[in-house]
């Protein structure tokens, strides 16, 4: 193995110097991306790859979401760093959920939206997923419902109610994405949401909020006032709208 030039190893130490004082966020995109290429080229120069990726891509965030085999197509990209890349996310939202469940309150809506966008991030199509929280508003549990398409997906109360009793609290906070439109409700959303506030009141667990989320932006139907009450003493049902 050719032995790393004085130019390129004088490089990646200013690069790791720079990381190291001001953080990942002082660098371009391109550079960003050649840093985190050191994990798997530890000898190579990683500049060329970055922009090569990045033309590729087009942007940082779509170089982590290409799939492995669209990586490898990228000459100079191997198993390890393809397989690498491809896990950024994933371990991002992995590291998100452990730093956050049974540790911070989500205090306001928009602390939990912070936190269910970080786990939605890079997703295409519509997911659903169930948040159960705790007495004091701490993330006790994540639940992946369902998996759609680019612009629906099915809200089947069956499953909300299992993943609300596995979760084993009587809060809960339901969210899914809209990757490709607004964060608005549908008609159809909204009826799904009366019909999981019924279930759910039935086995005495309470639906905080329903959230729906685009990549900026969010739609909590608690604050818009179209979110339903189910009293647990009658067995009513209370709609605000």
């Amino acid at each position: 193995m050719a032995k790393e030039s004085s130019q390129h190893k004088g490089h990646r130490q200013r690069m790791r110097a720079r990381v190291e004082q001001y953080g990942l966020e002082s660098l371009e995109p391109h550079e960003a991306l050649e840093y985190v290429l050191y994990i798997t080229n530890t000898r190579k120069d990683t500049n060329g790859l970055a922009h090569a990726l990045i033309n590729r891509f087009g942007d940082f965030a779509g170089v982590l979401d290409a799939s492995e085999e669209d990586l490898l197509t990228v000459e100079g990209v191997g198993p390890s760093t393809a397989r690498m890349l491809h896990l950024l996310p994933q371990v991002g939202r992995y590291y998100t959920q452990c730093a956050v469940n049974g540790k911070k309150c989500m205090k306001t809506t928009d602390q939990l939206v912070e936190y269910l966008m970080a786990q939605f991030a890079g997703t295409v199509q519509e997911r659903a997923l169930l948040a159960a929280l705790d007495g004091r508003s701490r993330i006790k549990g994540l639940f992946w419902l369902r998996d759609g398409t680019s612009d629906r997906v099915s809200l089947e109360i069956k499953d909300v109610v299992a993943a609300a009793l596995k979760g084993g609290t009587d809060s809960v906070v339901l969210c899914h994405n809209h990757p490709n439109g607004v964060a608005l409700p549908s008609r159809e959303d909204l009826m799904a949401t009366e019909n999981i506030v019924r279930a759910l009141g039935l086995v005495k667990v309470h639906l905080r909020d329903h959230i729906i989320l685009t990549e900026s932006e969010y739609f909590s139907m608690r604050e818009a006032n179209r979110l339903p009450f189910y009293d647990f003493q009658t067995g009513e049902m209370l709609r605000p709208y």
